[in-house]
């Protein structure tokens, strides 16, 4: 038997000067090529844009990569912007300022995004010319490009209210965030799936027994799904329509080399059926654990909890996705 080479050993220089941390979260293995080249300007950009935005004395976060992991490096706000950023901040509290993110994502950014989405599925690859293909695939990249800048812009608005009420109701009633972050559950029926889509497909297979017999049934789950897809009438269009909209969504990861939802039939179907079934709506006992909470505020701040946990649950609750 032949030992291993143990010799050479795997050298990680730092990604330039100053302190740089892994992120170990989001990019807990090597990242691809493409993936290291597409995303650290558009990371850059957009946490660049939310701090300036919230008046933060940060100038946003750039991201590096070493060996296919990336670093991240918080990077100063520029000496000359620093009174404009604090009386930047004063007015992002006084008035609510990520309610105006939430308008610009809800009527403008979200649904121009969704519409280039589409576009950009619409279009089958295997009829394209070599010259027409590298264009397309041009515009692929150049979107996901300006969806990680979103995404990033938008992220301080979802995080930032959140923030604000677990550091308030944490000095109040000496809780830790950990107890407190859990008031937030059932805010974001977003994050669990919820759409118009996934509506319209609950109430076609409501109104379809045989479909439902499908979805039920033992099988091979991408036949189950493309005998479902193949139906006529509304159940087959709200099928499509709802893997139109989350098909090509990553499973695990945010590389393009993570698999898709099409690529995890059984995933999918067993989401569906959760979703179709109701056993997603389980009950919560969120609503006692905020009555404990509110009767350990202080009387004097308890209408301002009121006003925290509200605009904190809403911002969940409607927070901008990439």
């Amino acid at each position: 038997m032949i030992a291993p080479d143990t010799s050479t050993k795997l050298h990680l220089d730092p990604p330039g000067p100053g302190s740089w941390e892994q992120d170990p979260v989001h990019f807990p293995r090597p990242m691809t090529r493409y993936f290291q080249e597409t995303h650290p300007a558009s990371f850059k950009r957009g946490t660049n844009d939310f701090a300036r935005f919230y008046g933060m004395l940060i100038d946003g976060l750039q991201i590096c990569y070493v060996q296919g992991f990336g670093y991240n490096q918080v990077m100063p706000a520029p000496d000359a912007e620093i009174l404009q950023r604090i009386q930047r901040a004063e007015q992002v509290f006084t008035q609510k300022l990520w309610r105006e993110q939430l308008r610009d994502w809800d009527e403008n950014c979200k649904p121009s995004a969704i519409a280039m989405h589409r576009q950009l599925q619409a279009v089958d690859p295997d009829l394209l010319s070599d010259a027409e293909l590298v264009a397309y695939l041009t515009r692929c990249r150049d979107h996901h490009s300006a969806m990680i800048a979103q995404h990033m812009r938008f992220t301080a608005g979802a995080v930032l209210p959140t923030g604000d009420f677990l550091a308030h109701v944490g000095d109040w009633t000496g809780l830790p965030p950990s107890d407190l972050v859990g008031l937030m559950r059932g805010s974001a029926e977003v994050s669990a799936g919820g759409s118009d889509e996934m509506e319209r497909l609950k109430m076609a297979f409501a109104a379809d027994p045989s479909a439902r017999k499908i979805l039920e049934s033992d099988g091979d789950p991408a036949q189950l799904l493309a005998s479902l897809r193949a139906r006529s009438g509304e159940t087959g269009a709200a099928v499509n329509g709802y893997l139109d909209l989350v098909g090509n969504r990553l499973i695990d990861g945010f590389d393009i080399a993570e698999p898709s939802a099409l690529e995890l039939p059984d995933a999918l179907l067993r989401a569906i059926r959760v979703s179709v079934s109701g056993e997603a709506q389980t009950a919560s006992d969120v609503d006692d654990r905020i009555a404990e909470v509110r009767a350990a505020v202080p009387a004097v701040h308890r209408d301002d909890f009121d006003e925290l946990l509200a605009e904190a649950r809403k911002r969940i609750a409607e927070k901008p996705e990439g």
